[in-house]
């Protein structure tokens, strides 16, 4: 299985970023995965609101893969457990899925086209969260989740 992630900007935040190349290191450990940022829009085309969004979907929309599984997170989206997740993951193996892409979108939110692309819409639960925290949340419950599938004691 492959699995990408997708993010609107770079991550600045050096502390952050550190913890992001962690997680990755780790996962890459035992599943293909690749990030790709999208440029952000606000200072380059100085756009708010649903032009922000419309500019982001159209640079995601050009990068998303047009084959496998989609996964937005959105703060209305289903909310998992780690071990829900887990056997989501072992579900979508188990279907044959071969490439599951997970789109984080920027602090306006994502297009309504990419939203009905998704065939999930995950939740990181009811708080908010910083979109490069958000990110960080996200390699860490992909990285328990394929944990609890190997059984690897980081779980506990």
């Amino acid at each position: 299985m492959n699995i990408k992630i997708l993010w609107v900007g770079k991550t600045k935040n050096s502390p952050i970023r550190s913890l992001l190349e962690d997680y990755l290191d780790r996962i890459r450990h035992m599943v293909s995965l690749e990030v790709i940022e999208v440029r952000d829009q606000t200072k380059a085309r100085n756009l708010k609101g649903n032009q922000l969004v419309a500019a982001e979907e159209g640079e995601i929309l050009r990068v998303l893969p047009g084959h496998g599984r989609v996964v937005i997170l959105d703060e209305k989206g289903t909310e998992f457990s780690s071990a829900e997740l887990a056997r989501w993951f072992e579900g979508e193996q188990n279907r044959g899925t071969k490439e599951i892409t997970f789109v984080v979108g920027g602090p306006d939110g994502i297009g309504s086209r990419i939203s009905a692309l998704a065939k999930l819409k995950l939740s990181l639960g009811k708080m908010t969260w910083t979109h490069e925290m958000c990110r960080v949340l996200l390699l860490e419950q992909v990285y328990r989740a394929f944990c609890i599938l190997r059984n690897i004691p980081y779980h506990r």
